[in-house]
């Protein structure tokens, strides 16, 4: 398929772009989109369930006793279901609505604006692609993204103007709210908070904030946006626009259409948390599907540990308390990711790391 107007061959379009010729009339997608069976996808289960709801205010300004329930239910929901709904987080809706505006703002750019940022090194401070290849290099998705580093050094792109002023305000009021939860994950798991912010050196974490935009596909039935995966992090802090919940999570071998509660964050636990616990809490497997008629925006805050010299592995006081074996063997951050990106998405790395 071309049009006289496409000024690149359309596997090097951005999403947004084939978007735009859909809308014009161009014809069906290239196949390397079509990474998803309507055959398959029928017999998957797929439902509309409610997850965990907390409120993370009482973990500063509940009670002793609030304080410790509420610990108590972010360790059932990330063992039971690996996410849950933040409430109360501190975060204002205005600079939610500005954040979300402001990601917008650069999707809209021009394709030639957004080039500068375009990079084949995803480890670039501000990194703008599209179609992330999780599973060959034959498949593509129906997502643009905009990644960019902001803690421990913080980067922004130079459009749109307000970019810079907001994301640094919604980064620092993220980080809170990241800190404050892991410090409750290690509470409930009863492990040495000191302990374990030195063992895996978060006080030298890296902060990303990543922007996503799924626009209308043609043929939705045929696309993901992005396939089943886990994040290569310790959390995930999520938000989305109003309108198509795209994003789905698997929970006892059921997709469960996630339905956030307004003005809400959505807490997914990491594969980092996973293998630190020892398995106890899961990191959750999540897809995003795509409409015909809505455009989906979601922006997430991830917390890593540093790239270098740290070494992930379940807690040994944890060993120790529970007299159980350890099911995973020590491996650096920087030797999991590798692992991460060299193996299809749609398989654990998880099994490359047991003993």
């Amino acid at each position: 398929m071309s049009t006289s107007n496409e000024p690149h061959s359309l596997l090097n379009c951005t999403v947004k772009e084939l978007a735009d010729y859909s809308i014009s009339g161009a014809a069906s997608l290239p196949s390397a989109y079509f990474s998803h069976c309507p055959a398959v996808a029928e017999a998957e289960p797929v439902v509309n369930e409610e997850i965990p709801t907390i409120d993370v205010s009482l973990l500063k300004n509940g009670t002793p006793e609030e304080r410790s329930r509420v610990i108590l239910d972010i360790g059932r929901a990330c063992e039971e279901w690996g996410c849950f709904n933040v409430v109360n987080h501190g975060i204002s809706e205005s600079l939610q609505t500005a954040m979300m505006e402001a990601f917008s703002k650069f999707f809209n750019l021009t394709e030639e604006e957004k080039k500068y940022y375009t990079k084949t090194n995803l480890w670039e401070p501000v990194c703008h692609g599209t179609s992330t290849n999780l599973m060959g290099k034959d498949v593509r998705f129906w997502r643009d993204f905009l990644r960019v580093f902001v803690y421990p050094v913080f980067h922004s792109p130079d459009k749109p103007n307000d970019f810079r002023t907001i994301s640094e305000e919604y980064a620092l009021k993220t980080r809170e709210i990241y800190n404050e939860l892991l410090r409750a994950i290690w509470e409930s798991l009863d492990l040495d908070v000191s302990f374990m912010e030195e063992s895996l050196e978060l006080k030298s974490s890296s902060q990303t904030l990543v922007g996503n935009l799924y626009p209308p596909c043609p043929q939705p039935e045929l696309v993901l946006g992005l396939p089943p995966h886990s994040d290569p992090c310790l959390l995930s802090l999520l938000m989305q626009n109003k309108g198509f919940n795209g994003l789905q999570v698997l929970h006892n071998g059921k997709w469960i259409v996630i339905q956030l509660v307004p003005r809400s964050l959505l807490f997914l636990t990491g594969d980092i948390i996973e293998i630190v616990s020892n398995g106890r809490y899961k990191s959750i497997v999540h897809r995003v599907m795509v409409s015909s008629e809505s455009t989906r925006i979601s922006v997430g805050s991830q917390v890593t540990p540093p790239i270098e010299n740290v070494t992930i592995a379940p807690a040994p006081k944890l060993l120790e308390r529970t007299n159980c074996s350890t099911i995973f063997r020590g491996i650096t951050y920087k030797e999991f990711l590798a692992l991460k990106y060299q193996h299809n998405s749609m398989n654990s790395i998880m099994d490359f790391i047991k003993v």
